[in-house]
């Protein structure tokens, strides 16, 4: 169901497996750079996504002001533009911070689970860009909606009605 016990151990066997992997990498310190390293990624990542999820939110807020009245098309397609842009953004932002649990199978293979950690990092970054550039989308059709509403009422003006 929505992959929510997915990397997870449902027996108790599995989880002494898992610890007992788990330490027997832990002391190879190649592979504890390594790790450090990629999960340091992951968590900037993580970071970086909450910080705009919370960024889109704002913005998602100032279009939700424009949706309360009349708009023209022009205006209307502004809204509809940059409000899908920033669940664009949202959804995959979402993506980023999923939770990613090494295994024990990744245990018994430090050198598979760098490259499928490396893998988890790149597609999550490459995720995280693509929402990035649907907030930036955002941000224009925000712009062009200011633009119009200045245009029709002066600055402010267009808000009140």
């Amino acid at each position: 169901m929505l992959g929510l016990f997915g990397q997870l151990q449902r027996t108790n066997k599995e989880r002494e497996a898992h610890v007992a992997a788990l330490a027997k990498l832990a002391l190879t310190k190649p592979h504890q750079d390594v790790f450090d390293h990629l999960y340091s990624c992951l968590s900037i990542l993580d970071a970086k996504s909450q910080s705009m999820l919370g960024f889109n939110s704002i913005i998602m807020a100032v279009f939700a002001v424009f949706m309360t009245r009349r708009l023209s098309l022009a205006q209307g397609t502004f809204v509809a533009v940059g409000v899908a842009a920033i669940l664009a953004s949202s959804f995959l932002l979402l993506s980023v911070v999923w939770v990613h649990w090494s295994n024990t199978r990744d245990f018994n293979d430090g050198d598979a689970h760098a490259l499928r950690l490396l893998l988890v990092r790149n597609a999550r970054t490459v995720r995280y860009r693509i929402a990035w550039v649907c907030a930036v989308a955002s941000l224009i059709a925000l712009a062009g909606l200011w633009a119009l509403d200045l245009a029709k009422g002066g600055l402010g003006g267009g808000l009140q009605g």
